[in-house]
């Protein structure tokens, strides 16, 4: 076969665990600072979880760090977990979202379709947010951006063009949305680079222009503004890390303000709320999506 570039590597730390301990792993790594993408094999029960990596020596590396890792959280997961690197290539990657990605209805208004999926509108309201999540997390899937896109569905028709944050922003479907939907301007930022790029992609692809983007972490974000509506949609230990800084991003006049926070393990969403209402906001909404819950505040 000639070399190009379809045989080009992407290199990772490979983790498999079971099912039901993902959201575990995902929080685990989430405090050594590592994102990871993940699908699960519905016949057998495995899944999968990717963290990936500059480099075939990086991987080495990383998956000594979290070998070791594993080895502390063994009393938290219900079953054996490993971690070995990979090397993928480009077309398997691509094959993989196409066999597990599909199109689904998300909210009332909003249908997340892969790139490669036709769909024929169900209704005139319908708004198709279209996009291809590569290498990060956010296809739109998962418990805790269904509920996010849900949340904003509502919230725009309370306030219409209003300004957006999108905080931690993987793929950018919270931005995409949030522009198709009328918000005005739209920030976004996140502190994983790829990510970003991610985003950028996603939204040219959908000719969606004017999304501020950022490479930043949440601590040290300076967007230069504030915003009627800020979704962060973080792990928890980052949430309450820095909800002094995410609270900052909120407009604070005489018109409330709306703050989208999500995920956060159900058992850990009491401590994240115990941070963020005696800064000045009340809970007014919630949602369980599978293992994780979201909540809407706005400002007092």
């Amino acid at each position: 076969m000639t070399a190009g570039a379809s045989d080009e590597r992407i290199h990772c730390v490979e983790l498999r665990t079971a099912g039901e301990d993902v959201p575990i792993v995902q929080e685990l790594l989430g405090a050594l600072d590592l994102s990871s993408s993940s699908w699960r094999n519905m016949e057998s029960g495995v899944s999968f979880l990717w963290v990936f990596a500059d480099d075939e020596a990086s991987a080495g590396t990383l998956c000594k760090r979290i070998s070791a890792a594993l080895l502390d959280w063994d009393s938290l997961l219900s079953g054996p977990a490993t971690a070995s690197t990979a090397a993928l290539r480009h077309e398997d990657w691509a094959e993989c979202w196409k066999r597990h990605f599909h199109t689904f209805r998300a909210s009332r208004r909003l249908v997340v379709k892969p790139s490669w999926e036709a769909y024929k509108l169900q209704s005139s309201e319908d708004i198709v947010l279209e996009l291809d999540p590569g290498m990060s997390f956010g296809t739109g899937y998962h418990g805790t951006t269904r509920a996010c896109l849900q949340f904003l569905d509502e919230l725009v028709d309370q306030i219409p063009d209003a300004s957006f944050l999108e905080a931690g922003c993987g793929s950018g479907i919270l931005s995409l949305a949030a522009s198709k939907l009328g918000c005005k301007p739209v920030f976004a930022f996140d502190h994983d680079e790829q990510a970003v790029l991610c985003a950028k992609e996603n939204l040219e692809a959908a000719r969606v222009a004017g999304v501020n983007l950022a490479t930043a972490d949440v601590g040290a974000y300076a967007p230069g503004r504030r915003f009627r509506i800020v979704a962060a949609n973080i792990l928890a230990h980052v949430l309450e890390a820095n909800a002094e800084a995410i609270f900052s991003f909120l407009e604070r006049d005489s018109f409330p303000s709306h703050l989208i926070l999500a995920g956060i393990l159900t058992e850990q969403y009491g401590q994240v709320k115990d941070c963020y209402e005696p800064l000045g906001l009340r809970e007014i909404d919630r949602q369980t999506i599978d293992e994780w819950t979201s909540g809407l505040y706005v400002t007092e």
